[in-house]
């Protein structure tokens, strides 16, 4: 008997609806609702304040910017830095150096990626590398994700991803993730990302291209983007970092790139950071400059950031810390790593925050110095206490 080609035609039509309800149903199965992994903090009290200062670069290059620090499975830190000639040049390279807790020292400095290694990874032309930031999957990986740019400027980037099973001693081939339908660019990372409990990443991204918004970018470990959580709306919303709480509860605080609001942003979840509450100015100023922020075994959230607005001579000449203990809501200024008042060249510039907890109780802030050098504050929550 032979079926009507008209019935043939409504069967097969049928078949990618069949094939599309399938694959969303073993999708999830496999990955659930997010939901933060959140490992307790180590509440290590120590009777006398500690505060250290190094410098994690050693020279090497003429300029260095964007550093991201993790911590290693001996105790140890890796951190990665982009330096070159300056910002966007195209000797820009990846850089690392290890922090020897034994010695307090940094060692091991070298480059691990520059735009003609990548561009073989990755198979394309490669003009120019940006912001790396690292994570340590509690799995074992080190996982280095790190932006890059093809064609144009910043607001065409895209971001590429990097696995290590040795600490850093060795890389997997970068893979470029794809994680836009408009040509996949626009894409940046600059902040600390998290870990759900099923293991998959949240990448905290923005975008620069046609509206400047924050969002949550869901990955698992073979660099497939598995979903996307808008954080703001495209207006002036960048860079944003993601404090988390427990596995429901997060705050993100947001750089402002606007030219009339220059506060830093607010938002919140209650659902894993599947959904975020309508982000609103703080009363912190921010001279379009990024901020980072982390929570201390109190429970205390604290920001790193530039204490000033564009309206003075030198916005970037501070870094701040500050403190809330309201969720994020208000904030007041504890200490000042960088100050002008104690500074004698006032036109310093100091930016781009990062913060690592440590398994031992300690907190190490990097930032960007006069983008000559990476400096390193290595401290205890004693010497928190002892700001409050």
């Amino acid at each position: 008997m032979k079926v009507p080609v008209k019935a043939l035609s409504k069967r097969y039509a049928l078949l990618p609806i069949i094939v599309l309800g399938v694959w969303l149903s073993l999708n999830k199965q496999q990955y659930s609702e997010p939901s933060f992994y959140f490992p307790e903090q180590v509440s290590a009290e120590a009777d006398q304040p500690k505060l250290i200062e190094t410098t994690a670069t050693d020279g090497g290059t003429a300029s260095v910017h964007s550093a991201t620090a993790i911590e290693l499975d001996n105790g140890n830190l890796l951190a990665m830095w982009y330096g070159g000639t300056r910002e966007g040049h195209t000797d820009v390279s990846l850089y690392k150096a290890v922090f020897d807790q034994s010695k307090q020292a940094w060692i091991g400095h070298e480059k691990v990626l520059d735009r003609y290694d990548i561009s073989q990874q990755l198979n394309r032309y490669i003009k120019k590398v940006g912001n790396p930031v690292l994570v340590k999957h509690p799995a074992g990986p080190v996982v280095l994700f790190y932006v890059t740019v093809s064609l144009g400027g910043w607001a065409t980037s895209q971001v590429n991803m990097a696995v290590s099973y040795d600490d850093g001693q060795s890389w997997h081939s970068s893979k470029r993730l794809v994680t836009s339908p408009f040509i996949n660019i626009s894409t940046l990372v600059k902040n600390d990302a998290v870990i759900y409990q099923d293991g998959t990443i949240g990448i905290t991204g923005y975008h620069e291209l046609f509206g400047e918004f924050s969002e949550m970018i869901r990955v698992n470990l073979q660099g497939e983007v598995i979903n996307k959580y808008r954080i703001t709306d495209g207006d002036y919303t960048i860079q944003p970092t993601v404090i988390v709480q427990d596995p429901d509860h997060a705050v993100a605080l947001i750089r402002d790139s606007s030219r009339h609001t220059e506060k830093v942003h607010y938002s919140k979840t209650s659902d894993g950071g599947k959904t975020w509450s309508d982000y609103e100015k703080l009363a912190v100023d921010n001279p379009n400059s990024a901020v980072y922020g982390f929570k201390d075994n109190k429970d205390r959230l604290w920001m790193l950031f530039n204490e000033a607005t564009r309206q003075v001579e030198f916005p970037r000449n501070t870094m701040a810390l500050a403190v809330s203990t309201d969720n994020g809501k208000t904030w007041t200024t504890k200490h000042y790593f960088e100050n002008p008042g104690k500074d004698l060249n006032l036109n310093a510039t100091y930016g781009y925050p990062w913060v690592t907890v440590t398994t031992s109780g300690d907190y190490h802030v990097f930032y960007t110095r006069d983008r000559e050098s990476i400096v390193h504050h290595q401290f205890n929550q004693a010497w928190l206490e002892a700001l409050l």
